[in-house]
């Protein structure tokens, strides 16, 4: 193989790149979750690292293709540490007593972690250490291109492929920003229509003063309205600032914000009644069979799921309207 034609792997290496941090802006709380599930070292943990990853990301892609001689070496060392990384912590993650979701691509590629993602990530090494010779020889791809060594053809039709590879193998919208989101597993409807109540699990939860208690004993006196949200969740902002105005409106109904952060951990713990909600094992979403934020469930005071979950940022308003059309129904009948 002609030695220009290994410029192909930096090319296939940045549209990886471009990809994994469109994915991780589109869906910065699902990136956050996964630094925590792949347990990731504490100081890397911080909102700094987490918030700025994509975009050194998109960094190293455009070095990766633009610039050559020792600080396009340095930029190709950078992403083989980088996807050396990557490579370490998702064959860590398959040794956990648990399963671990992958959202090394954000909002991209999810799923649990196997051995086929150890696989995709070997590949990725293997072309970060490609890249790295590439970018040895001194000259960056685009002059490569332009001086003819790289036919620019071989260029688009790598760019072809990997554009077809994340339109088929890509997700349309992240999971947090779909609407209507109304029928989860968990959302059974009988043939009628009428929702199906189940009993209240008595899943461990801990509340915003430290106190552990669960979900059936949570909601054995007052029902429940449980709005899952995170704080570096886009969609979760206006549903935050909504909570206020639906207390108010429902008095009736204790209205908790559900987080996945121990308490006095972000700014999300409240010791204010009615309390934080804080389930940092997520047990809460894998037992009702969603995933995402914002998402909201309506726990009854008789011990029975009353609705939910609904999932997505106008799924929920919708959702605590309608708890509070039924509210003022029943009062009128």
């Amino acid at each position: 193989m002609p030695t220009d034609a290994l410029a192909l792997a930096p090319v296939i290496l940045a549209v990886v790149l471009v990809v994994s941090a469109v994915g991780k802006l589109r869906s910065p709380s699902a990136s956050k979750e996964a630094f925590r599930d792949l347990r990731v070292p504490a100081p890397l943990r911080n909102r700094v690292v987490v918030e700025g990853l994509p975009w050194g990301e998109l960094l190293l892609a455009a070095l990766l293709l633009l610039v050559g001689g020792p600080v396009g070496t340095l930029a190709a060392v950078a992403a083989l540490l980088l996807f050396t990384a990557y490579l370490g912590l998702v064959v860590r993650a398959l040794g956990f007593d648990e399963d671990v979701d992958c959202a090394c691509f954000g909002e991209f590629a999810p799923g649990r972690i196997t051995t086929r993602t150890v696989v995709r990530n070997a590949w990725l090494v293997l072309m970060a250490v490609l890249t790295t010779v590439v970018a040895a020889q001194g000259a960056s791809v685009v002059a490569r291109v332009a001086d003819g060594r790289l036919p620019w053809w071989w260029l688009l039709g790598a760019l072809a492929v990997a554009v077809s590879c994340v339109l088929v193998l890509g997700r349309s919208a992240p999971i947090a920003e779909t609407p209507g989101a109304h029928n989860e597993p968990n959302t059974i409807q009988e043939e009628e229509g009428d929702y199906l109540r189940y009993r209240t699990p008595a899943l461990p939860v801990v509340l915003g003063d430290g106190s552990e208690t669960d979900l059936r004993s949570l909601s054995a006196e007052r029902a429940q309205l449980l709005l899952f949200v995170s704080e570096t969740c886009g969609p979760c902002t206006d549903v935050i600032a909504a909570t206020p105005g639906w207390r108010e409106q429902l008095p009736e109904i204790d209205i908790r914000h559900v987080v996945t952060l121990e308490p006095g951990v972000g700014s999300m713990t409240s010791t204010a009644t009615p309390l934080s909600v804080h389930d940092p094992l997520m047990r809460l979403p894998d037992s009702f069979g969603f995933r995402g934020t914002p998402a909201a469930l309506l726990l009854g005071a008789d011990g029975l799921l009353a609705g939910g979950p609904v999932i997505g940022s106008d799924a929920v308003p919708e959702f605590v309207a309608d708890v509070l059309s039924e509210l003022r129904a029943a009062a009128r009948a």
